[in-house]
């Protein structure tokens, strides 16, 4: 077979494939990891007075600097904020939504392993809280743990199944893993839950073109592109498929 006889031209460009995405899942599904992750961390409980028991003195004082952090959380300001549920921790140590937000500065400030201890004491506290379970996997992907990150994640859906924000960052840690399979299946679930979202089709298509089914690849990518035209993980993914594949 020659260098230029087609089927080994093809063969060539798949190997080019393999090696682009060796250079770059990672780098797409840290990517991913963290904007999923922002969705996932939303707060779902919103704190009010009455959270806690109304024959303390001191009740509405820890609402309202709750109420204080969290809001400082949502414009950014990690540090002031990680200082107020400092604050909201010292007064109630019990709160463990105070313990999982604490955590969520931590991440969004890069401190991940610090991040992963405050989310670990809220889910100690409230077994049945399922968010900081997500919140901790997705700090592990940072720190490219993904094999402990899909136990928190698989510990997610034990607590509450249906989850997208546990299929998507667990599909991210078995694309990472090289378990492209494993991944589809997740992202499956997302697209038969009714999931329309650029990232679960940015995944399907990585997942598609690594098992060598072009045709899939290509359609996933497709439907990222259409749902976000400026996706850059979906043009470089595009451009790559073109440039080694059909070239």
């Amino acid at each position: 077979m020659s260098v230029s006889d087609p089927q080994n031209m093809h063969c060539q460009g798949i190997e080019h494939l393999s090696r682009y995405f060796a250079v770059n899942f990672r780098i797409i599904a840290r990517d991913s990891c963290f904007l999923v992750s922002s969705v996932a961390t939303r707060k779902k409980h919103e704190p009010t007075p009455h959270v806690y028991p109304s024959d303390k003195l001191g009740d509405l004082r820890v609402g309202w600097i709750y109420n204080q952090a969290y809001s400082l959380a949502l414009s950014k300001n990690y540090r002031d904020s990680l200082a107020r549920f400092d604050e909201v921790i010292r007064l109630e140590p019990s709160y463990f939504h105070a313990w999982n937000q604490k955590g969520l500065c931590y991440y969004f400030l890069g401190r991940y392993r610090l991040a992963i201890k405050c989310f670990d004491k809220a889910s100690t506290m409230c077994s049945r809280f399922v968010e900081p379970h997500i919140n901790k996997g997705c700090a592990l992907q940072r720190l490219d743990k993904f094999v402990g990150a899909i136990e928190c994640f698989d510990d997610a859906e034990s607590i509450q199944q249906g989850l997208f924000e546990v299929l998507d960052n667990k599909a991210i840690s078995l694309i990472a893993l090289g378990d492209f399979t494993g991944a589809l299946t997740c992202l499956d679930r997302c697209v038969l839950m009714g999931v329309v979202k650029p990232s679960v089709h940015t995944l399907r298509s990585i997942c598609f073109l690594a098992l060598e089914q072009f045709s899939e690849g290509l359609l996933d990518l497709e439907i990222a592109l259409k749902l976000d035209p400026l996706n850059r993980h979906a043009l470089a993914l595009r451009k790559a498929f073109n440039e080694n594949i059909i070239a």
